[in-house]
């Protein structure tokens, strides 16, 4: 996939994340910010290096080799979060805005 079939991918997420409740539905709330952020250090990674990074595997250590620190800490926590939220949704009032806040930090540096 090409940086613009990632760009239209997160946006195709993010409508269908704008349907959510995003305390009821935590958990799929996770799901897809999850997902918008693959697509989004994808197309980062393509836009300033040519290289296609479409799955989560190896992207926080990547992100860390490339000097993108903040983003890679910004990355693992989303992971972190969607994880975390299988369990339980114990302290789920902030917990959408966590996630559009560390987002947000990614597709910055991914359109940067």
């Amino acid at each position: 996939m090409n940086e613009a079939g990632h760009r239209a991918a997160l946006e195709q997420v993010r409508r269908a994340r704008a349907k959510l409740d995003p305390v009821e539905d935590i958990r799929a709330y996770a799901e897809l910010t999850h997902g918008m952020v693959i697509h989004a250090v994808a197309a980062g990674a393509l836009r300033r290096h040519g290289i296609d990074l479409d799955q989560h595997r190896g992207v926080t250590r990547w992100l860390d080799q490339q000097g993108y620190s903040a983003v890679a800490e910004a990355f693992g926590e989303i992971e972190s979060i969607r994880t975390g939220r299988w369990y339980g949704r114990q302290g789920n009032g902030t917990t959408a805005h966590d996630l559009d806040e560390l987002l947000a930090q990614v597709e910055a540096w991914s359109l940067a």
